[in-house]
């Protein structure tokens, strides 16, 4: 296993042989960025020392884990981190700048080539989830109106750079006026003019726009490549659709992870102590959560007295309830995550997710209020009004729960709060402390009155 192979070499006493170091390099980089976490800080610095190549020192940066990076980072000499980001792709040494302090971040582009640290801090002025955050600078751009023998010539010319497969053509003030594919190139008269064969629309997204919408639009029209524009159609860059991918698969392991109530940025990797620190404050919340559920119980001491068949239930109607409440919340965060909800059809969705979680609490309040009404006095020695309270219960449960479930995300995104969190610790708690305290309120009403 490769991981035993790079603990093998570490452990020796004294500088590692040119055999072993060989070794070391011998293990796809890639392997050694996912597997970094499991070292040592200080053995982290000696593995990284022993990578052979810019190449390789750049993949294990930036695919390893946030935690290990900063530690590798801060063992390097300011010039090395800088010539080690600089020869990077400018989206990839943005995304590392970003994680530093402003002054950190200053200090390595004031030591990279004026060029390049402009291009850089450029990109870093993008929040990391948008489109001018994804893109990245270095695309093909045709100007004026060239025959497809011109292009090729130029092609050629740049025998040491991969091509990509569009070609996007600008005006004299770089405005996007449309774009072509290699495949099309190839395909017309050499003397064929840009404007002959180029394709007029062409989808694009904003500087602003989410990964979301670029991954959306990436997928409707089916493309690998995609510009980024500004409002006055000014090409700024394109994201590819490895970067969307990468970004996407981030924000979903983010949304799932903050759920559950962990740590959103690299939970594998963290220590025991960060854990800790990442997930106590979810568990306090169901700790005060359990306190509330309490408080209400002890209000409806004297009924839960004279009637503790009613006591028998709370676990279904709590989990009934929950159960709802998360499915709408859910439906509701994933689809403001992908684009299909909209302000447009925002309310349609609502309402429909509402009348699907009464409907269910409908249909198994008189499932279980029948099923009670009929085995209360044989089998509980209890009145049969009990399946009315429980029915009852368990339909005023729900729908509580659909009403939380449907309205906590757009209200957290108004308040500025990621909608994951509708769907985690703090909605399941406020969920059951409802649940609990509109059960035992109809129970309470029920034995009084009738």
């Amino acid at each position: 296993m490769p991981i035993e192979v790079i603990k093998s070499v570490l452990e020796q006493p004294g500088p590692p042989s040119p055999e072993a170091a060989a070794r070391i390099n011998a293990i796809d980089p890639y392997e050694i960025a996912r597997r970094l976490h499991e070292l040592a800080p200080e053995d982290k610095v000696r593995l990284f020392n022993l990578l052979e190549g810019t190449e390789k020192r750049q993949i294990v940066l930036y695919e390893t884990d946030q935690d290990s990076r900063m530690e590798i980072q801060e063992e390097l000499e300011p010039d090395v981190l800088a010539r080690l980001i600089e020869d990077m792709p400018e989206d990839e040494a943005a995304d590392i700048l970003q994680e530093h302090s402003e002054e950190t971040r200053d200090e390595i582009l004031g030591r990279m080539e004026p060029r390049e640290a402009g291009t850089i801090k450029d990109l870093i002025t993008y929040e990391e989830e948008t489109a001018g955050g994804l893109m990245t600078v270095r695309f093909n751009e045709v100007r004026g109106n060239p025959t497809a023998a011109d292009i090729l010539m130029s092609i050629k010319r740049e025998t040491n750079q991969d091509i990509p497969p569009y070609f996007y053509l600008l005006d004299e003030r770089r405005r996007l006026k449309g774009y072509f594919k290699l495949r099309d190139l190839l395909n017309v008269p050499a003397q064929a003019r840009a404007m002959d064969f180029v394709h007029a629309t062409t989808p694009k997204v904003l500087l602003g726009d989410t990964c979301e919408k670029v991954a959306n639009l990436m997928d409707h029209e089916q493309l690998s490549t995609i510009p980024v524009v500004d409002e006055n159609d000014v090409i700024h860059g394109v994201i590819t659709f490895d970067d969307v991918i990468r970004t996407m698969q981030d924000i979903a392991s983010e949304d799932i992870f903050t759920m559950v109530g962990t740590a959103k940025v690299d939970p594998f990797a963290k220590s025991i102590g960060a854990k800790i620190s990442a997930r106590a404050p979810w568990l306090l919340t169901t700790f005060l959560g359990g306190l509330a559920s309490a408080f209400i119980l002890s209000a409806f001491q004297g009924t839960l007295v004279e009637f503790t068949t009613i006591i028998l239930f709370i676990p279904f109607v709590i989990g009934l309830a929950g159960n709802v409440g998360i499915q709408g919340a859910t439906v509701i965060v994933r689809g403001l995550a992908t684009g299909d909800i909209q302000d447009d059809n925002l309310h349609t969705v609502r309402r429909s997710e509402l009348l699907v979680g009464l409907s269910n609490g409908l249909i198994f309040a008189l499932l279980c209020g029948c099923f009670v009404w009929l085995v209360a006095a044989p089998f509980l020695a209890a009145s049969p009004l009990l399946g009315l309270t429980v029915g009852s219960g368990i339909f005023l449960a729900v729908a509580m729960a659909s009403v939380i479930g449907t309205f906590t995300p757009t209200l957290f995104i108004r308040l500025g709060i990621d909608p994951a969190i509708s769907t985690g610790p703090f909605v399941t708690v406020l969920n059951d402390i409802s649940g609990v305290a509109v059960y035992l309120a109809t129970a309470w009403f029920y034995f009084n009155y009738f």
